[in-house]
């Protein structure tokens, strides 16, 4: 008895996980949004100067948001439910992990090369704008290898082998 109890307090979290990350997912998901049209933002003749503000704006706003992301996921997130259930999988989690800080040391250069970044020096913004969209490039096939991870971890669970 105390099993079932078990699995279904297990089954409850996950749920209560699966609907946090959903709704943390979709905010996320609209503040990317909102730092991809800022690089799509294109300012002829004027200089970059009002579009380096806004892109500064909704890259800390980016970061700040992912970071949470990360820390929900890692601590008492989805992450656990992968490697509760299925212990096996641990070292394909701590490997999205290590692309993900690796990721992320990259993106806060870019931040950091975005505040000293001169608008007026077209080539080094560019240069910027450019790295910027290849990381989302890149977090958005991270994201997608965690939710393959998450599926598969799920499968596992409920038919067996996988």
């Amino acid at each position: 008895m105390q099993n079932v109890d078990a699995r279904i307090r297990n089954a409850a979290e996950a749920r209560e996980i699966a609907k946090q990350l959903e709704v943390e997912l979709a905010i996320m998901l609209g503040v990317e949004q909102s730092l991809r049209i800022a690089l799509q933002w294109m300012t002829p003749d004027r200089g970059n100067s009002h579009k380096l503000s806004t892109l500064r704006f909704a890259a800390r706003s980016f970061e700040r948001h992912l970071t949470r992301t990360r820390v929900l996921a890692d601590y008492g997130g989805y992450m656990h439910l992968i490697t509760d259930a299925n212990p096996h999988l641990a070292g394909e989690v701590e490997a999205l992990k290590d692309v993900r800080e690796e990721l992320q040391a990259n993106f806060e250069r870019t931040i950091l090369q975005l505040e000293y970044v001169s608008p007026n020096d077209a080539a080094s913004f560019g240069q910027v704008c450019s790295e910027t969209e290849r990381y989302l490039e890149d977090l958005e096939k991270l994201g997608q290898k965690e939710i393959a991870l998450l599926q598969h971890s799920f499968a596992q669970e409920e038919g067996g082998s996988g």
